[in-house]
């Protein structure tokens, strides 16, 4: 039952995970970790050193961290705007211009007075989260209505042709969104006057809950929880004390935040206990030296915290043990806290508990909630590790959606140069551009088998294409991108995308080998260096296949690529072999492993010379002490020709079908048990 419900809840987090919104929201805020880190520094150092107050010229420093944070929510906006038009396909500056413009027109956050313009960080907090999402998703709507085209033909730039096509679109979100907001956040702000004439009487204890869940919750929206609920909550609710003399603000600095928000303490050390955790230990070490100072945004939004649904519990969890254990330490004495003794919040943990109380107690407190913070999260990271998907693989989610946005952003400077001579070619790619932004890529696999075990021993790696109706083609659109050499792109696309994938083949206890191709180009232009950064790590479990035009074209650099990759544990293979240029001088000079041998060389039915060429060519390429693969075998008679040539393995449709990860992993474990 347990297991069941567990399964439910890792599809339904991998769901949300990859959905559009939740992954656009991840990147935005990615984007803004430089800006919290460096404001978070500037702030403390400010405050720590007391820069302003040594000289007249630093005063501006005394202001900077109600400017910067009153910037916060237009930064935002601006970020999430820009990765969500992204992934939508929406053209990437014009969105967020657009976005910027409704949210200014409407919300207050900036208004004109004396001439001057002023911006009132209280206004458009939340708005700076649901405005992105309304005016993108609305746009990419628009866009589609063939009503709001103004330009349809051919002839003229795809960049021009896309922004003119903007126009009607982008007129009917702002006039929608100027004639739905007044009603919107009249409704908004009659619940939040209904709620404050309510006058609900809380205890200091409800209180302190209260806040606890309302900035965490906030946090996992991705908003800046602390600042928020500040701006929104009245006043009773964000300054009150706990017991006779403790403010909040002490309470949860000293004894409930420890690391800052989410308790981060306790996620980093439980962070570092996990095996095998490289993206969760890697975030803690960025996060050790500003959870010090109790700055909590990287491990926040890098880890991530915001919108993971394997995190939500503990974030919640965490914190609000720190406060029911805390509070009743401070009301049955335990812990006495000096009057008019004000810590500030950046102090770092055990010193601030001592300065506040000048008590060993206190540091006890604080070293068991951070052990329990830590055995809270453990569980959950464990979980998240396990079954969700790591920055990598998240990050290739990325790539699927912007493969085509790659190409097309390279096809309009090729428009430009080449108007004239290369309509038809254009045409092509804007096919392609097309298909790749309607799909998304993805990596499938095709099993090798062993002749004579007739066990699997590894797959090939291929490029499919994927449509949202659930149909997939093959890689049609290589030829097209080889023209206008845009091939590297989806070169780095594979490497990056099988890497996660045998990440994956790991973390489900396999490890086969797995080959795959490149473009000569790309892999003697420095893509090996690339190859090996991935798969060094994985030895002897990778092979590239080369084509045979890479050594016919540049002989001494292929030779120096090849051996460079062997030396990093990586194999090589001649794919298709038999159907370029196969020259048999070549061979007595390459360095490769395996030798490719390509289906057209497979005989026809009642052909005898082309049955013995097959079986003499095999044999020679044993001979010379490379390992052969039979491609591309169908039928029975086909696999009578390989066995008899002695060739080492096979792959085909005879035996099986390129398939998605899943099903290989799938199919590995199933052969495990026969």
């Amino acid at each position: 039952m347990s297991t069941s419900i567990l399964n439910k809840f890792n599809r339904l987090a991998v769901k949300i995970s990859a959905n559009t919104m939740i992954l656009s929201l991840r990147e935005g805020y990615i984007a803004l970790i430089p800006f919290f880190i460096v404001a978070s520094l500037i702030t403390l150092l400010n405050q720590w050193l007391d820069i302003a107050a040594k000289g007249f010229e630093h005063q501006y420093l005394n202001q900077f961290n109600q400017l910067v944070w009153g910037l916060f929510p237009l930064l935002s906006l601006i970020s999430f705007s820009y990765h969500l038009a992204k992934n939508l396909k929406v053209h990437t500056i014009a969105a967020p211009i657009l976005v910027i413009t409704c949210f200014t027109a409407t919300t207050g956050y900036m208004y004109i007075e004396n001439n001057s313009i002023h911006i009132d960080h209280t206004q458009g907090v939340l708005y700076s989260l649901f405005m992105p999402i309304f005016c993108n998703y609305l746009l990419s709507y628009l866009m589609q209505i063939k009503l709001f085209r103004i330009v349809n033909v051919s002839s003229i730039s795809l960049f021009l042709r896309k922004h003119i096509n903007l126009i009607f679109p982008y007129m009917a979100v702002t006039t929608i969104t100027l004639m739905l907001y007044p009603y919107i956040d009249n409704t908004a702000t009659w619940f939040a006057q209904t709620l404050s004439n309510a006058q609900v009487e809380l205890s200091a204890l409800g209180k302190l809950f209260m806040q606890l869940l309302s900035s965490h919750m906030l946090w996992f929206l991705g908003v800046h929880g602390d600042n928020t609920y500040q701006i929104l909550a009245p006043t009773h609710f964000t300054h009150y004390l706990l017991g006779s003399s403790v403010e909040n603000y002490h309470f949860f600095s000293v004894f409930v935040l420890l690391g800052g928000t989410g308790c981060v303490w306790g996620i980093i050390i439980a962070s570092f206990l996990l095996k095998e955790a490289r993206h969760e230990q890697h975030i803690a070490k960025i996060s050790l030296p500003l959870a010090v100072f109790n700055i909590s945004e990287v491990m926040i939004y890098a880890l991530p915290i915001v919108f993971n649904p394997y995190i939500l519990l503990p974030f919640l969890l965490a914190p609000m043990l720190n406060a029911i254990v805390a509070y009743y330490c401070l009301s049955l004495g335990v812990i006495t806290v000096i009057p008019d003794q004000s810590v500030p919040w950046f102090t770092p943990i055990f010193i601030n508990a001592w300065l506040l109380t000048q008590s060993y107690s206190a540091l006890l407190l604080q070293l068991v909630l951070v052990l329990a913070n830590a055995t809270i999260y453990y569980p959950f990271l464990k979980i998240y590790q396990r079954q969700s998907m790591s920055g990598k693989a998240l990050d290739m989610l990325v790539k699927r959606y912007s493969a085509g946005r790659q190409i097309e952003d390279k096809a309009e400077s090729m428009f430009a140069i080449h108007h004239s001579e290369r309509q038809l070619e254009h045409h092509s790619l804007k096919q392609v551009t097309d298909a790749l932004n309607k799909g998304a890529l993805t990596l499938y696999y095709q099993p090798k088998i062993a002749l004579k075990t007739n066990k699997i021993i590894g797959f090939e790696a291929l490029l499919r294409l994927t449509y949202s109706d659930g149909s997939v083609q093959g890689p049609w659109f290589l030829d097209t991108l080889a023209k206008h050499n845009l091939l590297d792109v989806i070169d780095n696309y594979v490497i990056d995308q099988l890497e996660v994938d045998l990440e994956r083949f790991a973390s489900a206890g396999y490890a086969p080998k797995v080959s795959f191709n490149i473009s000569p180009n790309n892999l003697l232009n420095g893509g090996y260096k690339r190859i090996v950064k991935a798969f060094s790590r994985f030895e002897e479990q990778v092979e590239v296949e080369l084509l045979e035009s890479s050594y016919i074209e540049d002989f001494a650099t292929t030779i120096e690529v090849v051996n460079h990759l062997k030396r990093h544990h990586i194999r090589c293979a001649m794919d298709d072999f038999g159907t370029g240029y196969s020259c048999l001088s070549v061979l007595s000079k390459l360095n490769i492993d395996t030798i490719k041998l390509d289906r057209s060389l497979l005989p026809e039915s009642n052909n005898l010379k082309s049955e013995t060429l097959y079986k003499h060519l095999a044999q020679l390429c044993t001979q010379l002490g490379f390992k052969t693969v039979a491609e591309g075998v169908e039928t029975r008679e086909e696999e009578r020709v390989v066995k008899a040539a002695n060739i080492d393995c096979v792959q085909g449709f005879l035996y099986h079908q390129a398939m998605p990860i899943d099903e290989a992993i799938e199919l590995l474990a199933k052969s495990e048990t026969i």
